[in-house]
């Protein structure tokens, strides 16, 4: 159910502020409609899980596969961290050290993603910000 707000604010018919109250306001019927459903889905998921831990652990269904897997530990490094390291074995001659922690560094681009913090839950803007 697509609405209007978005072409109105496009063609200059509502102001910046008028369109951002009324599709933070659609944003806001539509999570809380989907919140139940997200809780649903979380409880069948839970209760297929036990079915399944009660047959093994895998099974199929209506051509679905199903497997419970083994929970695991996964390591992270901070990257700051690691990068101070690097910096001091460099300044102390370790550069043959320092250069296979830099070989093992991975790097990924992360996009940009949208942030809505509601009310009361952050910071106010100054009085110089814009709210929006």
């Amino acid at each position: 159910m697509p609405s209007d707000i978005f072409a109105s604010w496009q063609s200059g018919a509502i102001s910046h502020r008028e369109a951002m109250r009324r599709l933070l306001s659609d944003l806001g019927e539509v999570e809380s409609q989907i919140a139940p459903l997200e809780a649903e889905k979380a409880e069948l998921r839970a209760q297929i899980s036990e079915v399944l831990a009660e047959m093994g652990g895998r099974a199929e269904s209506e051509g679905y596969r199903l497997t419970i897997t083994s929970p695991g530990v996964s390591a992270r490094y901070d990257a700051k961290e690691i990068d101070g390291i690097v910096e001091y074995l460099q300044a102390r001659g370790e550069d043959e050290i320092a250069g296979l922690i830099l070989r093992a560094r991975k790097e990924s681009a992360r996009a940009g993603q949208l942030r809505i913090v509601p009310p009361g839950s952050a910071r106010k803007p100054a009085n110089d910000e814009a709210p929006f």
